[in-house]
Formats: C-alpha cells, structure tokens, sequence
C-alpha cells in the first residue's frame, strides 16, 4: 500500500503547499489577523477542497471532459474573484480605522474552492491518476481510490495552510509601520494578479 500513498501523497503535499491563490492570501492574512483570526480562513481551504473532490467524484469531472466549456466559465470567474480578492488584499488594512479590516470567511473561503482555477486543475488531475484501479493493484474500486486521495488532501491541505499562515504571522514581526503593512499587502495583492496572469496563460496556452 506504501508504493500507491507515498507517491499520492506527494504528489499532494507538492500541489497543496507550492505558492497559489490560497497560500498567497493565507499568508496575507496571517500576518493582517494572526492566526486565530485565520481559523475561518484555514478552514475553509480545506473543507471546501474537500467537498471539491467529493462533487468531482459523484459525476462533475465527467462534465468537464464532456463540456469544456464549464471548466472554461470556472476559470473565468475564478480569476475576476482573484482581482477581487487582491483588491481586498490591498485595502485590507485601514489604520485609521481598523475595525473595517476583515480577514476571509469560512463560506468565502470555502466556495472560492469551486473557482479557484489551480484547485480545480489539482483535483481533476489527481482523481484522474490515482482512480484508475486498473493499473494500480492496491486500489480495486473507483472509491476506495478516491478515500486515500480524501486523506491525501487532508493531510497536504493542513500541513499547507498551517505552514503559509505561520509565515505570515513570523513576518508580523518584521512589518510594524502603517508603510511596511501596506506595501506588503500590496506586494501580496501583485502576487496574486501575477498568479492569475500565471494560471490563465498556463490553461490557455497548453
């Protein structure tokens, strides 16, 4: 069973924890709101992924091979929610005013699953690969391959919101000024719209 979860697990830790709209944004808000005022936040990564890859396997990722198209609109609205998002991201600290600073919520932070371009590529490729019991022996079902890749997740998306979050609150200790906030939030604001660009011309130009 090692030689089949290993390598998916991998795969996953790899996907889950390399840069991304989620680890941008979680790394803004560890260091805007700490982390308990990213517990929404967090949550709401791994839970609505998950629930991403249960829609996927009960016939969604059957849609997108037999209509492109959808997975196309998806990407569209995923990456206008980006902008939005790196708006927030730039105007998420107000020190005149600090009560009108809000980190993400756990339903925003959850439905944004469902367009964020780069989760939905992971998952579609990941139950793609690691379903087929055909050429993987340790599996002899449809869903006892998608069990280990619900636990593959699992464990990829705690360690990944965990470890971009706690690089956003060490930064905190760096970034005191209203100046170093706001440049900050810009520059993770950039990174974002630098990620959209990334992602659309990744879709687009394969």
């Amino acid at each position: 069973m090692i030689e089949y979860f290993f390598p998916l697990l991998l795969l996953c830790v790899i996907q889950s924890g390399t840069p991304g709209p989620n680890n941008i944004m979680l790394t803004a808000s560890g260091r805007n709101f700490g982390y308990f005022g990213s517990i929404p936040h967090m949550s709401g990564v791994v839970f609505g992924f998950l629930s991403l890859l249960i829609v996927l396997s009960l016939g969604l990722i059957t849609i997108f091979n037999n209509f492109p198209f959808i997975q196309t609109l998806l990407q569209i609205l995923g990456s206008l929610y980006l902008l939005y998002l790196s708006y927030r991201i730039y105007f998420s600290y107000d020190a005149e005013d600090q009560s009108r600073s809000k980190p993400i919520t756990f339903l925003e932070s959850s439905l944004f699953q469902y367009v964020n371009p780069k989760g939905v590529m992971m998952a579609v490729t990941t139950i793609s690969i690691y379903t087929d019991f055909k050429n993987f022996e340790f599996i002899d079902s449809f869903m006892n391959g998608m069990i280990w890749i619900l636990i593959a997740f699992t464990i990829s998306n705690i360690f990944a919101v965990l470890t971009w979050t706690t690089i956003g609150v060490f930064l905190n200790n760096f970034i005191k000024s209203d100046k170093a906030i706001n440049r900050f939030n810009g520059f993770m604001a950039t990174l974002l719209v630098l990620t959209v660009i990334w992602i659309n011309y990744e879709f687009y130009g394969s």
